[in-house]
């Protein structure tokens, strides 16, 4: 049974159960900044599972099934070693928010198994496992489902509890016991001492499904025995293995022989030549792995950055272009794997399809450069190898920092130096990859997080009274009530002069910080008091925050208050409508590929980040900014809409990347165009003109690299473009007159000027050759002592490469020991006859060091 076939029986299952069927979240957490990826299938879903209402579609849907593409990086060693690790994954999962509990979810993961219709395995094939206290649980399995006892295996919260250990160790929050599945492969998968679930070493018993009973509230001292309380609203998160249960339908050894792997690792096989031999074949299985995370992510918008989500991508790139390495791949290769991964799984996530031409540029630049980097690190391993004598063996923390700055793997350090005669010091490489590891798993420890609850009062508020009613479009003041004053974690019936606090309004005109955007500040005003608004915030489910501070009166929950933007917010509207038209610019100048990778819009300016692998010419930015000026010219309507998400697609609206857009979206327009054919249309949830012309101009002001392809501009448009003009007009001028010509003579006196300086700059170094070559003509004083001569030459105001070559000189002219100064540099070089007599450059340098110190 093909994966695609698995993965479409299980969501049209749950339906049939009653389940909305959601499409896969993006990989990037929306509102979360405690992930840096979905790691789980639940993690989208949940503001539900702490209490929220789940509408969707403007209904409530309580019982959901997804298909979550996933991506975890917490075992990344292990990953092409065992049948066990991905990075990326597919979650198939079924959830329940204070709908059915233990028996539903039981029976249904017992019918959907076993059942011929669905996926019939053999249930004499199939153990479970419950917590050691879930009588519960363990009655369903042995009463209703039938399994026999000796094959339900009660474990303690390590195994059976989530989070894991969370009853002794925490987090608080809400946790439950958990049921697993296994599937017994057979003798042949495992080892001897496997004799059930969670035993042994081998792969015999494959975990395909969990089933989470979220029932408690864990309280109590972190760590220390926790209290657990049941909670008011039971839930169940499910999750299903899609890889692991295909491997066993397919019959396959592990999920790397699956349909949804194996092509990419044939293609690996056919361009380095070298055969896959399933388990040994280390390197093709990681390739295989980690370019899918790479496509999957760069497709919802992930770009190679230094922090965050995008070094985690670009460590996977490397870590797989590394193992290319050991494969004899030598010239970028794994953007020619982007189109076979977008083919494998484009189906059932189209954005890999959509994106890919961007996508394959982003790799090729990034391995380009890396190969580069690679090239530095085998020149930093060949000197650290030359530095080490007969005998010993290269020091752990080195062979790490190899890796980790070069993206050396251990073991082709290991070759290396064994080809040199040299050993490695492997148990030190693994403690320093350890300590990282450490530090990795701390920042990213997902069941320590997940469950932080939010502010109770927001989650009560929007149960009672839904999302804040937003009139900015229209407005730029409005009245509202006081819903709700907030400071810290603390919930305030009253803010006196002073106070910085969070206000909740029933309705606002205020625009919040969102889409690239800047949030709107203003005040808020009432019949005693006033409150400047400095930003403008929003939570995941729509309720506006006003940080602010009251500066008279006191401001009090229930207060009826005027609330009146920044008139700097028509400006901010000008720079965002520009972003539109840059945007479409820059598609028609430079290629369909282009697609936006990240934005800022704030009343001064506008900077726009975007895909395209090299440096943009003049001539482009100027045919750029001439397309938007002539939109700008034209006056054109600027309007908006909301309709369907896939009616919006349909018609081009163009979707940004990382964004995640609801059943219904906003598309924003431009009623006209200066080029035939090319149109500006996105899906957008900001403020805008109402006409082209009232953005009035629009210059660029900068474009740079961002990160290995994407690219960024920066711009002003409006009353800031003239500011701008006139700023560049006055700085001319004053130049002109710095320099006593007109302004049209400017650019030919500055040329003639450079010209002279460039004369003077030659010459000054000619006769600064002229100074040094009589400077190593001078007599040198050499002294004899062992049988070597050495020979001290001090010269002044020459740079390193001039020491080196009087170094070198002096070596010529007899010197066994030469040592070179000026000012504060100094350049020591050994004859061979020095080396041979067992002296180390750098040994002696320092002991010379040493003893010029003491002197002084």
């Amino acid at each position: 049974m093909r994966t695609a076939e698995i993965r479409e029986k299980y969501l049209s299952f749950f339906e049939g159960k009653g389940h909305l069927r959601l499409p896969s979240f993006s990989l990037i957490p929306e509102n979360d900044p405690s992930l840096l990826f979905t790691s789980a299938g639940m993690a989208p879903l949940k503001p539900y599972f702490l209490g929220a209402k789940p509408i969707f579609g403007g209904k409530e849907w309580r019982r959901i099934t997804t298909c979550q593409k996933c991506l975890r990086v917490g075992d990344i060693e292990n990953v092409g070693r065992t049948g066990r690790h991905n990075t990326f994954f597919e979650m198939l999962g079924n959830f329940s928010f204070g709908d059915y509990f233990k028996k539903e979810a039981i029976l249904w993961a017992w019918e959907f198994l076993t059942d011929p219709k669905w996926l019939g395995l053999d249930p004499d094939r199939l153990w479970v496992t419950v917590y050691e206290d879930d009588d519960e649980a363990y009655a369903i399995w042995r009463d209703l489902v039938g399994v026999p006892e000796e094959k339900i295996g009660r474990f303690g919260e390590d195994e059976n509890y989530w989070p894991g250990g969370a009853i002794t160790h925490g987090p608080n929050g809400p946790s439950g016991p958990c049921s697993e599945i296994f599937y017994d492969r057979g003798p042949a998968f495992g080892t001897p001492d496997e004799t059930g679930p969670n035993t042994g070493s081998g792969d015999r018993f494959v975990e395909i499904w969990n089933l989470v009973f979220t029932q408690y509230d864990r309280q109590g001292p972190i760590p220390g025995p926790g209290i657990l309380k049941p909670l008011p609203q039971k839930n169940i998160d499910t999750g299903m293995g899609l890889y692991r249960v295909a491997a066993i339908l397919q019959d396959v050894e592990d999920f790397y022989r699956t349909d949804t792997f194996y092509p990419i690792i044939e293609r690996v096989a056919l361009f380095s030549g070298k055969p896959y031999e399933g388990k040994a074949s280390v390197s093709h299985r990681v390739i295989a792995d980690h370019i899918r995370a790479v496509v999957a992510a760069l497709a919802d918008g992930v770009t190679f950055s230094n922090t965050g989500r995008g070094y985690v991508i670009r460590r996977l790139l490397r870590r797989a272009l590394r193992h290319g390495y050991l494969l004899g791949l030598q010239e970028p290769f794994l953007h020619r794997l982007a189109p076979v991964v977008a083919e494998l799984l484009g189906d059932f996530y189209p954005e890999m399809r959509e994106n890919l031409p961007a996508v394959e540029k982003q790799i090729r630049l990034e391995e380009e450069r890396f190969l580069e980097t690679l090239e530095g690190g085998l020149k930093r391993l060949d000197t650290l190898l030359s530095g080490l004598r007969p005998g010993e063996v290269l020091p752990g923390a080195e062979a790490f920092r190899l890796y980790d700055t070069y993206g050396f793997p251990l073991d082709l350090t290991v070759e290396i130096a064994a080809e040199r005669g040299f050993g490695v010091d492997t148990e030190g490489f693994k403690r320093a990859m350890e300590e990282q590891q450490e530090r990795s798993r701390a920042a990213m420890a997902f069941e320590r997080e997940i469950f932080k609850k939010s502010a109770q009062v927001l989650e009560e508020l929007y149960a009672e009274r839904g999302a804040t009613e937003f009139l900015g479009y229209g407005t730029l003041e409005a009245e509202g009530t006081v819903l709700a004053l907030l400071a810290g974690d603390q919930s305030l019936e009253e803010a006196g002069p002073g106070t910085e606090v969070q206000v909740v309004l029933d309705r606002t005109p205020f625009y919040a910080e969102g889409g690239g955007q800047i949030g709107d500040f203003g005040h808020l005003e009432w019949p005693s008091g006033r409150a400047r608004v400095e930003t403008t915030l929003k939570t995941e489910r729509g309720i506006f925050l006003h940080r602010a501070k009251v500066e008279e009166g006191t401001l009090r929950v229930g207060e009826r208050v005027r609330a009146v933007v920044d008139p700097a917010r028509r400006d901010t509207e000008r720079h965002h409508t520009a972003t539109h038209l840059l945007h479409a610019a820059l598609r028609a100048v430079l290629g369909p590929h282009v697609r936006q990778a990240g934005s800022l819009v704030a009343p001064d300016r506008l900077r726009f980040d975007f895909t395209h692998p090299e440096p943009l010419t003049q001539e482009e930015l100027e045919r750029i900014e001439l397309l938007v000026n002539r939109w700008i010219l034209a006056d054109f309507p600027v309007t908006w809409r909301y309709m369907p998400l896939e009616e919006a697609k349909r018609e081009g609206a163009m979707a940004l990347f990382g964004e995640k857009y609801g059943e219904v979206v906003r598309v924003v327009r431009v009623e006209g165009s200066p080029l035939p054919g090319l149109e500006s249309k996105e899906l957008c949830g900001g403020t805008h003109v109402r006409r082209t012309g009232e953005i009035g101009a629009f210059l660029i002001q900068k474009e740079e690299a961002v990160s290995a392809g994407v690219r960024r501009l920066e711009a002003v448009a409006g009353e800031w473009a003239v500011r701008f003009a006139r700023g560049a007009l006055n700085r001319m001028r004053a130049l002109a007159e710095r320099l006593s010509v007109g302004e049209a003579n400017l650019e030919e006196r500055l040329e003639r000027l450079l010209q002279e300086l460039k004369a003077k700059e030659k010459e000054v170094e000619s006769l600064k050759a002229r100074l040094v070559q009589a400077e190593l003509k001078k007599e040198v004083a050499f002294s004899e002592k062992g049988g070597l001569r050495y020979g001290v030459l001090e010269l002044s105001g020459v740079d390193m490469a001039t020491l080196r070559q009087a170094a070198d000189d002096l070596v010529q002219r007899g010197a066994d020991v030469a040592l070179v100064l000026s000012g504060g540099q100094a350049v020591l070089k050994l004859s061979p006859k020095a080396q041979e007599k067992g002296l180390e450059a750098g040994a002696l340098f320092r002991a010379l060091a040493e003893r010029a110190g003491r002197r002084a």
